[in-house]
């Protein structure tokens, strides 16, 4: 696929999938947009965009997700500016991982008003445009959001329902032309690592080493793949994989006593 002229707007840009996924892309032609909850962040990655090109072909604007008056108006401004998307990334989300117990209802609606919510909101802004082009709207989800973890009470729940919010518009947008395409890996190497280390439960810790951690490069370079491939379900790394598979075909009793037997093994550790 021929990135150069394609028009991608991209969420969650400053850091993390969003970065390097609007890193990547730009480095092959595209023309990108990127939007973020941080104004001083965002627009140093995008000063930064600029000066690696003597065309710079980058756009950018502070946005929150879960806002959708905000998001409809920033969208619309990037349209009117920039021009309209072509490729959608909504790479916006946040986590937390602690026992459900010390998790608070104002931490938990967060966490789903910007990966749930936020996912609606951007849809809901940008598919009006990516049904004239013909365009692909990518939302992120997670092998969390088909694999419940320990410790991820409001994560896996955000996750999950973006799964099934991927799975119908898939099936809406096809007779338009539009591909849908849902993001699911395991743990990436982003700054949300280092955010969720003071409160993760240890087994938690203990489920998410096995299916390992993700470079975030490679990361970004297997959703650009499956983008270009036009794939529905990009599921990065063999062990996450496997777990995917095996969360299929495995019967559900089994499944869930191996799963509560890592929780336990893992609650053990440093005891």
């Amino acid at each position: 696929m021929d990135w150069k002229g394609i028009t991608v707007y991209v969420t969650g840009g400053s850091s993390g999938i969003g970065l390097e996924t609007a890193r990547q892309l730009f480095d092959k032609g595209a023309r990108v947009a990127l939007f973020a909850r941080g104004e001083q962040a965002l627009t140093a990655v995008a000063e930064a965009f600029s000066a690696r090109s003597d065309q710079p072909e980058v756009f950018s604007l502070p946005m929150d997700v879960s806002d959708w008056a905000d998001v409809h108006r920033k969208i619309g401004t990037t349209v009117t500016t920039f021009g309209a998307p072509d490729v959608v990334v909504n790479c916006a989300g946040v986590g937390i991982a602690d026992h459900f117990e010390n998790i608070d209802a104002e931490a938990f609606d967060k966490v789903l008003a910007i990966n749930v919510s936020g996912s609606r909101n951007v849809a809901a802004a940008t598919v009006p445009w990516l049904k004239k082009n013909k365009g692909a709207l990518v939302l992120i989800a997670s092998s969390a959001g088909f694999i419940p973890v320990f410790g991820y009470s409001a994560y896996s729940t955000s996750k999950f329902a973006v799964m099934g919010f991927a799975e119908v518009l898939r099936c809406e947008l096809t007779r338009f032309g539009v591909q849908v395409s849902l993001f699911c890996p395991s743990e990436v190497d982003t700054p949300m690592l280092e955010r969720e280390k003071p409160t993760i439960p240890k087994e938690t810790r203990a489920l998410k080493d096995f299916a390992g951690v993700l470079p975030v490069g490679v990361a970004a370079e297997k959703l650009i793949r499956g983008i270009e491939k036009g794939r529905f379900l990009i599921v990065p790394g063999v062990r996450t994989k496997l777990l995917y598979w095996v969360r299929r075909l495995v019967p559900g009793p089994l499944y869930r006593f191996g799963a509560d037997f890592t929780a336990m093994v893992g609650a053990t550790r440093g005891s």
